[in-house]
């Protein structure tokens, strides 16, 4: 009997043995297999990285690429920026100007930089303007050309729409037009552009790809054409690396003006992070020759004033439901004998000293609160011109006829 039992302690013991062999074998295999996992995963990684490594060193160097020949070709006229979407946008590079060397003596519009150029007081060297309309391209606002602009859109989708391109972007300026307007003018470049239905209203040989694909001049289907497919006549300087359309084609909503029951209120200088509600209130007024509130027509030409004393609207009604105010050149409106020039306005291209300006039509209702778009569009013919100003629309007005253009600060 007890070598029975002393066989099953061994065998026991052997057993145990065994498994301890087992699991010390299954440890180690174990063991092995994850440094095995570890070796592939960490080979994985560092081929995934390297290929992540590269591959955004190619963006880099195709972007950068892509910016120097811009730069390159323009002379650094031109550069591309790219935005919060990833979108390339081609800017036109403004450089700072003093407004005693326009050599515009008549327009009386001072000394010193043009408030363009200044924010909150202090001097850029330089603004970048959208070479282009924004578009709709790569579902942003794109500043690419070769496209349909973005239009149909109101104040504050246009104003969002920019400020959403990332830090430093912000929708174009009345400052940074009328600097525009004002240096087209001194160099003899002011521009033309699509005023007649996808060609020019002054040269009919001027023309660009309508969006419908409609014959110049047709007056029905769509007349807007494509972002800078015009001639370099359709460009703020004249050559090929200028802004483009900004005369015709569409409306540009601008920034920092607005009339509120008439009032002129702007920003004192180039400055977009200035709130609304605290931009400046001058003492300048859209008057009417009538206070006739009936029908929807024109109630006659604005005069500039120092208050109104004719209304063609109640006040803070922001509709189109009363008259509204025209004339065919904005520079050509009468002055109250109570109204104080003001210099400031006349630097931003809303009131004027003489007619020897740019040209343009300006419409106005003087009650409720009107945001500006200046330019004018496709079927406007002479009433278009950098001088045009439209402050009819409220802002929630939004039409095919209308676009905007981003800026951005360096």
């Amino acid at each position: 009997m007890s070598s029975i039992a002393e066989e099953i302690a061994g065998l026991k013991v052997a057993s145990a043995t065994q498994t301890a062999a087992s699991q010390a074998l299954s440890q180690e295999v174990a063991g092995k297999m994850a440094a095995i996992d570890k070796k592939t995963n960490d080979s994985i990684a560092k081929v995934e990285s390297t290929y992540d490594q590269k591959a955004a060193g190619l963006t880099i160097i195709a972007t950068d690429g892509y910016k120097k020949a811009i730069e390159h070709n323009s002379g650094g006229r031109n550069t591309v920026v790219y935005d919060a979407q990833g979108n390339p946008n081609i800017m036109c590079v403004i450089p700072r100007f003093n407004i005693e060397d326009l050599g515009l003596v008549d327009l009386n519009l001072g000394t010193g930089v043009h408030p363009a150029f200044q924010t909150n007081g202090v001097p850029r060297g330089e603004i970048l303007i959208g070479k282009y309309l924004a578009s709709t391209a790569n579902g942003g606002s794109a500043v690419i050309g070769g496209v349909q602009p973005r239009t149909s859109v109101n104040y504050d989708v246009a104003k969002e729409l920019c400020t959403r391109k990332g830090a430093n972007w912000h929708m174009m300026s009345v400052h940074e037009w009328a600097a525009i307007a004002l240096w087209s003018l001194a160099n003899g470049t002011v521009p033309r552009g699509n005023t007649n239905y996808g060609r020019s209203h002054e040269k009919k040989w001027e023309t660009a790809r309508r969006s419908d694909n409609g014959a110049p001049g047709d007056v029905s289907g769509t007349g807007r054409t494509d972002t800078g497919k015009g001639p370099s006549t359709w460009n703020h300087d004249h050559t090929n690396f200028g802004v483009c359309d900004l005369v015709g084609n569409v409306w540009e909503w601008l920034d920092q003006f607005k009339l509120d029951d008439g009032q002129v209120i702007t920003t004192l200088d180039n400055n977009p992070a200035v709130a609304e509600a605290n931009w400046h209130k001058h003492a300048a007024y859209f008057d009417s020759p009538t206070d006739d509130q009936t029908g929807t027509g024109s109630a006659g030409a604005p005069i500039l004033s120092n208050a109104v004393t004719k209304r063609n609207g109640p006040m803070n009604d922001d509709s189109s439901d009363y008259p509204y105010l025209t004339a065919s050149h904005f520079a050509a409106i009468t002055k109250a004998v109570s109204y104080v020039p003001n210099e400031l306005l006349r630097k931003l291209l809303i009131e004027s000293a003489t007619t020897a300006t740019v040209g343009g039509y300006i419409g106005a209702r003087n009650y409720g609160d009107r945001f500006p778009v200046r330019g004018g569009d496709w079927s406007y013919g002479a009433n278009a011109g950098l001088g045009a100003l439209n402050l009819g629309h409220p802002r929630s007005g939004a039409s095919s006829y209308i676009g905007f253009r981003p800026a951005f600060f360096v």
